[in-house]
């Protein structure tokens, strides 16, 4: 893929991301807090074509973009968290900050187990500590939830892999590998096991067809609940998470 910034700040035309991909065939718009407006198109694309293109898709685009505003508003400064709580578990560690004499910048957990940060310490240090920590927490709080819904199912699945997904909580591949996004243990567990449900059922059915969907209402009978809670779990995410 190669990426290439075009256009204006938010008049028309907007500024967007243009990426080329070999496995597109037709044109996708995407649109994000993090990456903004993005076009995704085929690898021998006419780029001659975009004006056309933006203003077919005008009204959707802005109403993408008004949306992107509101959450940017929501979000606020990034600070570094007091706090992380995870619904899943039930679980809250309280977060320290020490300066110190120490060169580098470490996490360690007290005795009491909260989390603390010490050494030469700056936002952009701490924030890298607490990410590599919560994608460390991950493995072990997604790993045996993932092998308990397997079990419960009876849906068997060939190996686990935790990623930084941007636009996916999971997937699955046809060898049965599943990948599941860090992200995902800030959810409350109801959808945390939707999510697991939905890619087990993948071993099975690759597609989203009718058959799919009734594998999975067969082991979530809540699933239509939970299908469009999803769409806005994003909001349960703390905005200093990569």
């Amino acid at each position: 893929m190669s990426d290439v910034d075009v256009g204006g700040e938010y008049d028309w035309p907007p500024t967007y991301t243009l990426k080329k991909c070999p496995r597109t065939k037709h044109i996708k718009f995407k649109a994000s807090v993090k990456h903004g407006l993005e076009l995704v198109v085929p690898i021998r694309f006419n780029q001659k074509n975009l004006p056309n293109i933006l203003e077919i898709n005008k009204e959707w685009i802005k109403k993408q973009l008004a949306k992107i505003q509101s959450q940017l508003a929501l979000i606020g400064e990034k600070k570094l968290p007091e706090k992380i709580e995870l619904p899943c578990l039930n679980k809250i560690w309280q977060i320290q900050y020490l300066k110190t004499h120490h060169k580098k910048c470490k996490l360690v957990l007290n005795p009491a187990g909260d989390i603390i940060i010490y050494g030469e310490i700056t936002d952009e240090k701490c924030f890298q500590l607490l990410n590599t920590w919560i994608r460390h927490e991950a493995k072990k709080i997604l790993t045996p939830l993932l092998n308990t819904a397997s079990q419960q199912t009876h849906l068997s699945f060939n190996q686990l892999v935790i990623r930084s997904q941007q636009t996916r909580w999971g997937s699955c591949s046809t060898a049965k590998n599943i990948n599941l996004n860090y992200k995902l243990i800030f959810l409350p567990l109801e959808l945390i096991q939707h999510i697991l449900i939905h890619e087990l059922c993948h071993t099975k059915v690759m597609n989203h067809s009718e058959k799919f969907w009734h594998l999975v209402s067969c082991h979530d009978p809540l699933w239509k609940e939970h299908n469009r809670e999803i769409r806005s779990a994003q909001k349960f995410i703390p905005n200093w998470v990569e």
